[in-house]
């Protein structure tokens, strides 16, 4: 898609620090401004000339009529003096305004400032006055500089060159640090707790002087942690050899947002990171490839390292014919489709509940409704919770948008499945739905709602795995074959659950129950099918690259890491020097498993020493790491429903196992082993799922609330890369920062608030 010169960027704030600097240079200064200076030159000459020509001609007039004083002014004279004034009349006069790209001059930066309340004038800080700038905008600025009181006052400035903010308060570099580290790490806690700036000014005395204004707050996190945060992702993206993108859409009100994530194997194990978030106004496969191929470009990211694009599983992101996917395939042939198997679970289910004799779905939605639109209903229920002495629960929504939580809705009915029947069964006849009235009658209905309580653990299960963080393709094979396997053995043995049974011996009619049985078989292979229509296409590579979630490295053998290398381009792995690569790497295994503790104690202390945590207060961060997880898993969740339990069930299975890609990461530091290191770059940088990216929503939500919503994207883009980019605690972001002298530089200075940045036109 071709752009036009004045659509392709937008101007937004961003850092011009040279550690931190994107990849686009705005138009030099000098030129932009030479250009103005030579239109303005034209103008003023043409000006002048019609000035020159005016004032003799008026000269002119002058001595006419002082010569015949007595007589009546000719026609002549009076069509002159008409044409010479309608001749002044159609001349503009030029007003120049402020162009912030003045500001990255080094010439004009230390002194020259924007006029917040009128556009024609220059504010200079040396000199502490105002001047106009209209004229010629460029010339005025310089003949500001040649003024002698502005040059006394530089010399001024200069003799007290000295007299810093932190000689005055006679404080030593060192402390202006630690004092720009607090302010910059208050911003961070703001941004990873999701506070309002604005109350920052009013939290405690001690932060009111911190945070006097909240665009200190807004310019810190949008200027300074943010591009840092992000520029340090990119940097690690162009240092390995292979990585992968996945992305979704979302709407907030009638903005359409999408998220750009990239997923690659790092120093220390499998790492996300969002490099992008943008307004999307089209969702057409054109649309998406576009932006999604101009953030790589901006980034300096070369399009034959990407190996994976994921998305959930619609037409235009994965379609064979016309997709985002097929427009990117053309470009990288060997691309890999990146299916979200979270999501092909989940409609999985929702697939097979056509199957069944009774629509359980339906009837947990109508249940829900019933109560949440009247207080005086829930009321009602209450007192015939109190009559059976059972405390009361609320009734789960059922949101059909996500991921299972169907199995919760339908637990927390069974809890109170007696009180609600007989609730909806004393309504009378035309107060009570009549599906709720066949849900509470039907024996159909009672055995499909047990037989999905007993079958669908199974899947959300394998659905929770599928969204740990540091779950790729590499563990896809084990979770989606393991599920294949139980759902097989409940065909193999017709086991729907003991409950279920009992129910059905209950009924009287054998032919009623053949129908059941035959309804839930009927699910369970229309799940089994589903998953495998997707699956089976890929399972031998996904099966070839499962030998890297081995924990067992001696177990490994030659053949299958030269088959798994298969799938990459034979130039950019020599078979010998991966062969010598593997067997250095097996041995160096071998030799330490027993040593120092074991080998899972070797890769903990790996770990923690690569994210900066030392061991002498591991204990003490993980309490706090904790505490600011469950901060986040409040901030995710806004009901009663799966996610928090998703949350702490992928916090306690992670920190219980070693992980493949932590034990990975461990063996080849330090090893010159390049032929490795890149199948396992390539290996771990396959995505599973997309739940990283869903994950992005979440935070999103949460933080574009009705409290917040006159935030504009690129501000919220701005704190979801703070959040969702960096895995320090509030605590260490500190520690940091004070190891980040050039971040510190810019939050101290005035540069955050005037940078330029080129971004692609939203298409």
């Amino acid at each position: 898609m071709s752009f036009s010169k004045e659509d392709d960027i937008i101007e937004i704030s961003n850092v011009s620090d040279d550690n931190f600097s994107t990849q686009f240079d705005p138009p030099a200064v000098n030129q932009s401004i030479s250009a103005s200076l030579k239109a303005t030159s034209t103008l003023a000459l043409a000006t002048s000339a019609s000035s020159s020509s005016s004032s003799s001609s008026s000269s002119s007039s002058s001595s006419s009529s002082s010569s015949s004083s007595s007589s009546s002014s000719s026609p002549s004279s009076s069509s002159s003096s008409s044409s010479s004034s309608s001749s002044k009349v159609n001349y503009k006069r030029y007003s120049s305004k402020f162009k912030k790209e003045w500001l990255s001059n080094s010439k004009f930066s230390t002194f020259l400032r924007e006029c917040k309340n009128d556009p024609t004038k220059a504010l200079c800080i040396t000199c502490n006055v105002q001047f106009s700038i209209q004229n010629s905008g460029l010339g005025d600025i310089n003949h500001h500089i040649q003024t002698m009181k502005h040059q006394e006052s530089v010399k001024s400035v200069a003799a007290n060159r000295s007299k810093t903010l932190d000689a005055v308060f006679n404080m030593p570099t060192s402390e202006l640090n630690k004092l720009c580290a607090a302010e910059g790490t208050m911003v961070f806690h703001s941004v990873k707790h999701s506070h309002s700036y604005i109350s920052q000014a009013c939290t405690i005395n001690v932060l009111k002087k911190c945070f006097s204004d909240s665009s200190i707050v807004r310019e810190i996190a949008y200027n300074v942690l943010a591009p840092s945060l992000t520029h340090s992702i990119v940097l690690e993206l162009r240092d390995v050899d292979f990585f992968s993108i996945y992305y979704d859409t979302s709407n907030k009100g009638n903005i359409k947002m999408l998220p750009i994530v990239v997923q690659f194997f790092s120093k220390f194990g499998v790492k996300h990171g969002v490099i992008d978030f943008i307004e999307q106004q089209h969702e057409s496969a054109e649309a998406l490839f576009t932006n999604i191929k101009y953030v790589l470009e901006a980034n300096d990211l070369r399009l034959n390292q990407l190996i994976s694009l994921g998305s959930d599983n619609t037409n235009v992101n994965i379609g064979n014919n016309h997709s985002v996917f097929a427009l990117f395939q053309k470009l990288v042939p060997r691309l890999i489709k990146g299916n979200c198997y979270s999501h092909i679970l989940h409609n999985s289910v929702k697939h097979g509940n056509n199957y069944l004799l009774f629509d359980v779905e339906a009837a947990l939605l109508k249940i829900y409704a019933h109560f949440s639109k009247s207080s005086v209903r829930s009321k009602e229920l209450e007192k015939y919770f109190d009559f059976v002495e059972q405390e009361q629960k609320v009734i789960l929504q059922h949101i059909r948008l996500r991921w299972l939580s169907l199995l919760a809705s339908i637990e927390r009915l069974i809890l109170v499945y007696p009180v609600v029947k007989n609730y909806f069964l004393n309504l009378e006849d035309n107060e009570c739905p009549s599906l709720l009235l066949g849900f509470f009658t039907s024996n159909k209905s009672e055995c499909s709602l047990y037989f999905l309580a007993n079958v669908l653990p199974e899947v959300q299960a394998a659905n929770l795995s599928l969204q740990r963080e540091y779950i790729t393709g590499v563990n896809l094979h084990t979770i989606i074959s393991t599920l294949l396997r139980k759902l097989n053995n409940r065909l193999k043995d017709d086991f729907f659950g003991s409950k279920v049974d009992q129910l059905l011996k209950n009924i009287q009619y054998s032919i009623e129950v053949d129908d059941l049985k035959k309804s839930f078989r009927l699910f369970i292979r229309s799940l089994i099918d589903y998953i495998e229509k997707y699956y089976n296409n890929s399972a031998s590579f996904y099966q070839s690259i499962s030998i890297f979630s081995e924990l067992n490295i001696e177990k490994l053998e030659w053949k299958d890491i030269q088959y798994c290398s298969t799938f990459i381009d034979d130039e950019m792995i020599d078979q010998d020097g991966l062969y010598n690569d593997f067997n250095h790497i097996k041995s160096k295994y071998i030799e330490l498993k027993e040593k120092f503790g074991g080998i899972h104690n070797q890769v903990q202390s790996f770990i923690s020493s690569n994210l900066g945590i030392p061991k002498r207060v591991e204990a003490p961060l993980n309490i706090e790491e904790s505490i600011c997880n469950e901060c986040d898993g409040k901030n995710s969740s806004d009901s009663d429903d799966d996610e928090s339990h998703s949350k702490c069930h992928k916090d306690k299975q992670g920190n219980q196992l070693m992980r493949s890609d932590r034990l990975w990461a461990y063996l080849l530091d330090g090893e010159t082993v390049p032929n490795l290191k890149k199948l396992v770059q390539f290996v771990f940088a396959i995505p599973a799922s997309n739940a990283f990216c869903e994950s992005v929503f979440s935070h999103m939500k949460y933080l574009w609330n009705d409290n917040r919503r006159r935030m504009k994207h690129d501000l919220v883009g701005a704190e979801l890369k703070i959040k969702m980019n960096s895995h320090h605690t509030c605590t260490q972001f500190y520690d940091y920062l004070l190891n980040k002298p050039d971040l510190l530089k810019q939050i101290r200075s005035s540069e955050k608030y005037s940078h330029i940045a080129k971004v692609p036109r939203l298409v």
